[in-house]
């Protein structure tokens, strides 16, 4: 007997409740074993681990083809171990034979990915190609199917920032409340371009930073962050902390992580420089 509603054991009777009708809502691995088949044994504890790590995102049907055979004869399972994956009641994916789990995790990830976190990635697909105009014209088209979801007038204000829309950019975010989720983000790059207003040009803070001052080092990183050049900031910036990390009161650290919270949460290369910070600090 499972004690975790989120595995459950089915049969030919049963299918079309625990299986069917729940994968409307929740992908369903959908998986034949046998207890005497090692391989089994071998692919039920990845679907097992699978289901934990997607606690309540994932149903994990289990039909042991020994005790009844009839499910399996059914949807003509010809090997063992098999996995179907059915989702909104239409099979979404199908395995035959040993599981990989990587690609399975990747699979699920999709199918369970929240209408935010889709239009999220949708957005960084079209940022990524140089689309940002049409990626605000796709997030004006979500808010207006959904007004209160203040996430994305976040969103939207950040690429504004990025366009160059820099005003529409701050009555947008005045507007919002000082707490909503992700509003450190867009701060974080107006900040940025206005401490680079008065700054010279790229090419002339380039020439001074050679001197090895740290303000101008400093100055220049700033401006490759407005510029763009955000990695090459990280770079000056990560330079700077090595040569003196306590530098106006840590300044090049704190300026780190104003271009963590500027590049936001699950980003690669913060990710990556939080962990060089990290390991040159301790």
């Amino acid at each position: 007997m499972n004690n975790d509603a989120n595995i459950i054991e089915v049969s030919l009777e049963n299918f079309q409740a625990e299986v069917a009708e729940k994968s409307q809502q929740t992908p369903v691995l959908l998986e034949f074993y046998a207890e005497a088949s090692p391989e089994s044994v071998a692919a039920s504890a990845v679907l097992r681990r699978l289901a934990s790590e997607f606690h309540g995102k994932v149903i994990l049907a289990r039909s042991d083809v020994q005790k009844d055979p009839h499910l399996a004869q059914q949807l003509q399972v010809r090997t063992l171990p098999t996995v179907k994956v059915i989702y909104q009641g239409q099979m979404a994916g199908n395995i035959e034979g040993p599981v990989n789990e990587d690609q399975l995790r990747e699979a699920l990830g999709q199918l369970t990915m929240s209408p935010m976190e889709r239009v999220r990635e949708q957005i960084d697909f079209l940022v990524a190609q140089g689309e940002r105009r049409q990626a605000i014209q796709m997030l004006q088209e979500v808010i207006a199917e959904e007004p209160q979801n203040l996430a994305l007038r976040v969103e939207i204000a950040d690429l504004l920032i990025m366009e160059g829309q820099i005003e529409d950019a701050r009555q947008l975010l005045a507007a919002l409340p000082a707490d909503t989720d992700g509003i450190d983000k867009p701060n974080a790059r107006l900040a940025f371009i206005d401490e680079a207003g008065d700054l010279e040009s790229l090419d002339v803070l380039q020439s001074r930073a050679e001197s090895g001052e740290l303000r101008d080092r400093y100055n220049l990183a700033i401006k490759l962050v407005v510029d763009d050049q955000v990695e090459q900031a990280l770079v000056v910036l990560l330079d700077m902390l090595k040569t003196d990390k306590t530098w106006e009161d840590e300044l090049a650290r704190q300026t780190m992580i104003k271009v963590f919270n500027m590049l936001g949460k699950g980003n690669e290369l913060a990710t990556q420089y939080r962990r060089k910070m990290f390991t040159f600090l301790h």
